[in-house]
């Protein structure tokens, strides 16, 4: 039996003055699992802190978006991802750079976030546009003119480009987004170690295949201290090649940092673009007349894509653990707490976004860009501008290629009570 406990709050705001002790609110409800959005609107406005008891797992919720904001992203002391962003304690990746905590952290992304700024994607949207065009142009010769967008095209695009940033030829993003599938399974599952030797032992090999061509691109050269001069010049300019001429903590990245970095890349890089892609076409094509808007006023593209992020955050909560006792609205939790915050529920805040419970497609971007779908501070995500690009990109070519797309039944959610997207998206085309 699941119980959800309400923790007193010493100064509730007016919007919290409404209760919900009888009312019993599970994450893993089958219903809360198709259709999230309601539901964690109602947390947030009715009772935004809550311990949650439930028969596998127990943890506390909060879903305020200052909190999240100010305290659970921006306070590092107190809250660790050391014990695993997922509901389990789970240490294995405790060493995982893109997971751990200051100060290891800030300097792994500022190695890596060389590959993410604006004139990394101006190099980028040529052949993100390339993708874009070809999957649309597969769109248009098939005889049938229906089909599942998912596979057809919201799951390719951010494959392909993943293959393309990391210099790997793209006919494998089939294999790529079937190992970052079993990647993220490993990380909110319990442990299984078999499944975990089994799935290194195909990916490794593969990506220390192309450490090592670039290395030996190195010593071709004769080079034995690589810079960043030497990438894009001596190397090519991919994720892998940034890795080899980075440093952190005063020294290169070992063989086994390297790997984690191709790995953060295929995890962090495609189902959360997949499901973007998926919930803003869903979104778009539920209701038509949004749709023949966004082709009348294609301006509107980023708006749109933000106010997706805002509704619809690809994943929809994410996991911290105190490392210290610590006081939430009058509640004492002890160290070792496990603390979901829910970006479904923060992006529905009132106070930052008027009438939040609707989707604007005209949202000024001052105010929706303040979504937490991404993150905040140090935390934010190393990939939201590549993210951002594919889908932008994309919903143009859909808008200028295929005007006429348009649904042909229910979607199919992703079978996951963290991510939220779709994974069956029937349309049609003319």
């Amino acid at each position: 039996m699941t119980e959800i406990t309400r923790a007193k709050t010493q100064e509730p705001k007016e919007r919290r003055l409404k209760t919900a002790v009888d009312h019993v609110f599970d994450p893993l409800d089958p219903e809360t699992i198709r259709n999230p959005g309601p539901a964690y609107s109602a947390l947030a406005a009715q009772c935004p802190f809550y311990h949650y008891k439930g028969e596998e797992y127990q943890f506390y919720i909060t879903s305020d978006y200052k909190e999240i904001r100010d305290k659970i992203l921006s306070d590092n002391p107190t809250w660790s991802f050391k014990w695993g962003d997922a509901p389990m304690d789970w240490e294995a990746f405790s060493d995982f750079g893109i997971l751990t905590d200051p100060p290891f952290h800030l300097e792994y992304i500022a190695a890596l976030r060389r590959g993410m700024t604006p004139a990394r994607m101006r190099y980028y949207l040529p052949e993100v546009e390339a993708i874009a065009e070809d999957l649309v142009s597969g769109l248009e010769s098939r005889a049938d003119k229906q089909g599942n967008f998912h596979d057809l095209f919201c799951l390719p695009l951010p494959a392909r480009t993943m293959c393309f940033m990391l210099g790997a030829d793209q006919a494998l993003h089939a294999d790529y987004k079937r190992w970052a599938d079993e990647l993220q399974s490993l990380l909110f599952n319990d442990r299984n170690p078999n499944a975990e030797q089994t799935l290194i032992a195909e990916i490794q090999p593969h990506f220390m295949g192309l450490i090592e061509a670039r290395r030996q691109l190195l010593r071709d050269a004769g080079i034995d201290e690589p810079t960043h001069e030497h990438w894009g010049t001596v190397l090519p300019f991919d994720y892998i090649s940034l890795g080899l001429v980075s440093r952190v903590e005063g020294r290169r990245f070992n063989d086994m940092e390297l790997f984690q970095i191709c790995t953060a890349l295929l995890t962090g890089g495609q189902e959360t673009t997949t499901s973007l892609l998926t919930n803003v076409v869903w979104r778009l094509l539920e209701a038509p007349e949004r749709w023949e808007r966004l082709k009348a006023e294609p301006h509107l593209v980023e708006n749109v894509i933000e106010e997706s992020l805002r509704f619809d955050p690809p994943i929809n909560s994410h996991f911290r653990t105190s490392l210290c006792p610590v006081q939430m609205h009058g509640a004492e939790l002890p160290e070792r707490s496990k603390l979901m915050f829910s970006m479904m529920g923060a992006n529905r805040d009132p106070d930052i976004f008027p009438h939040p419970d609707s989707f604007i497609m005209d949202r000024p971007l001052n105010q929706v860009k303040r979504h937490l779908s991404f993150g905040y501070g140090v935390h934010f995500c190393l990939g939201a501008p590549i993210a951002r690009l594919e889908a932008q990109v994309g919903l143009r070519k859909l808008v200028e290629r295929l005007p006429d797309l348009r649904l042909t039944g229910s979607p199919e959610r992703i079978d996951s009570w963290i991510y939220w997207g779709q994974r069956e998206l029937p349309v049609a085309w003319d």
